[in-house]
């Protein structure tokens, strides 16, 4: 299911710089903390969804995106 949901250019540029922060700490940080379990399953929806903000970030900065390519 997909939610439509407006931000503000602002809004989304400040979403990315905390997410990749967050998915950096996942992929190299939390792995190295003793009892820690990865999830596979949620790091690939992360990336998936970090990709669609980058994505919506360039279309409206005007650049052009991978599809258009």
């Amino acid at each position: 299911m997909q939610i439509p949901v407006k931000f503000s250019l602002e809004e989304i540029q400040a979403l990315l710089e905390m997410v990749e922060n967050q998915l950096f700490r996942m992929k190299f940080i939390d792995s190295k903390i003793p009892g820690h379990k990865p999830d596979p399953a949620k790091q690939r929806v992360s990336n998936s969804a970090v990709n669609t903000l980058q994505e919506a970030y360039k279309k409206a900065k005007g650049f052009k995106s991978k599809d258009a390519a």
